[in-house]
This record gives C-alpha cells, structure tokens and sequence, in this order.
C-alpha cells in the first residue's frame, strides 16, 4: 500500500496542482492526512514513507467510504470539488466488506468523485465494480505487492479517471 501511494505521489503528471488525503481502514476509518495537511510533494512522501499499514477484520469498507464522503472530500478538508477540480478516490481493498457499500458509493458518485476500486483476489469483483465510477475502472491484483507495477500504465484504472 505505502509503495503504492508513494509511486503515485511521485510522478510528476499526475501530481500538478494535486491534493492527497490518506485514510486507512478496517473496522473503523483512521486518517493519516487530510487533502489540505501538505502543501509540497517533499511533505506528503515523508509521511507516507511513514506508514505502517492498518490491518484488521473486519473490513467495513462501507463505513470508510460514507467517512470518506463526510469528511474528506469537503471544504474544510482541502477538496477543491466547488471550485471545479476532479475529486478522484483510489480505493485499496483487502477482501469483501463486512458492510453494505451500495448507499455509500452512490453517494460518492452523486458527489463526482471518481473511484477506482482495487482489490486482491479475497476481494469480491462485483464489490469493487459498485464501488467504482465506472465498473471498467475496478481491478484485481494478486497482491498488493503487484500495484506499482500495473500503475504504469496510464491506459488502465485508476490513471484513465484524471
């Protein structure tokens, strides 16, 4: 996961003007930063090259995306979503959710923000491509090991959502 959030805070394209907000879950959401905490490229990969990964059952992804609905992609958190700028969500899951995730991703989706569900192969596909903006933009890994390499193309999800 950290090498992952690291591969795309490093690249250049994609990080002009960007804002990055970090929420780990399982149980119970835990944010990491806000999309208005950093200001500089330096900042943010310092404290990603700090992260330890959450862990835990179960995994209550529904709950992680109405948190993330309420209270990162806002204002006061540093989205720039009223002033026109994409508002994209790369969604990192472990397994099938404990919790129902239909209210939720409609209302991430009724707000504009564009998710792209990534899973492992614990993860159900038909989850992840509710989750997801579009169901093309949901994919699966082996293991999360795998995402730097299948970031590199800026032809598949989650690269094609900005």
């Amino acid at each position: 996961m950290r090498d992952f959030v690291q591969r795309v805070v490093e690249t250049p394209e994609r990080m002009t003007k960007t804002a990055v907000s970090v929420v780990q879950y399982s149980r119970d959401p835990a944010v990491q930063f806000y999309l208005n905490t950093y200001t500089t490229k330096g900042e943010i990969l310092d404290t990603v090259r700090g992260l330890r990964h959450k862990g835990g059952r179960p995994l209550n992804t529904g709950a992680a995306l109405q948190y993330l609905r309420d209270n990162v992609f806002t204002a006061s958190a540093g989205s720039r979503r009223l002033e026109g700028v994409p508002q994209v969500l790369i969604l990192l899951c472990g397994g099938k959710s404990f919790d129902s995730v239909d209210a939720p991703a409609s209302a991430l989706k009724q707000l504009g923000v564009l998710t792209s569900a990534i899973g492992t192969r614990s993860s159900d596909s038909r989850e992840l491509q509710n989750i997801s903006h579009d169901p093309s933009y949901a994919l699966s890994v082996s293991e999360f090991t795998d995402l730097p390499s299948k970031s590199n193309s800026s032809s598949s999800p989650p690269w094609r959502l900005y």
